[in-house]
């Protein structure tokens, strides 16, 4: 039950935080992903299983709430969990500077993802977005605060990974 009520609390605390996030910047190149984060967290800490339903759930939740393609972000944020389980023995996810560039690297392609999905499905010519430079570097620097805040927001609840206990 303990387990539950920290995914639960987890996925609210998130999707909030991301919700005033792109009230107050998610039209300027200074957006945050705080839950792509969140889940390449799941995934490099918990494995990959863990990473994908982390995205699952909280794509459809984003999907849910916006007026875009639905499903598009619960697909992408899965496939980042996902990917960042199976990397998980090959990066040290304590170590900040690996978060930040694994962050960047899997913002990129997130974002060239999205993109790409969003143009075909689109009526209308869209221009370039800037944000597709600035939003990676953005959430490379923010992901080793995410990143020590989870472990820290597992350490309360007594859910440290396994693999992290030694």
């Amino acid at each position: 039950m303990k387990k539950a009520f920290y995914l639960l609390f987890t996925v609210w605390i998130l999707l909030w935080a991301q919700v005033v996030s792109n009230h107050f910047l998610g039209g300027t190149l200074f957006a945050v992903q705080w839950i792509l984060i969140a889940v390449l967290h799941f995934g490099l800490t918990r494995g990959p299983w863990a990473g994908e339903w982390m995205g699952f759930i909280w794509g459809l939740l984003v999907d849910a709430s916006s007026l875009g393609l639905l499903g598009i972000h619960a697909i992408l944020y899965s496939l980042a969990g996902y990917a960042a389980g199976m990397f998980r023995r090959q990066l040290d996810a304590s170590k900040p500077w690996t978060q930040a560039i694994f962050s960047w690297a899997v913002s990129m392609i997130y974002f060239a993802l999205y993109l790409v999905v969003e143009r075909f499905f689109s009526v209308n010519e869209g221009t370039f977005q800037w944000a597709f430079i600035t939003v990676p570097l953005i959430n490379a620097l923010f992901a080793p605060l995410v990143f020590f805040a989870l472990d820290y927001w597992a350490a309360v609840w007594d859910m440290t990974p396994v693999d992290a206990q030694h």
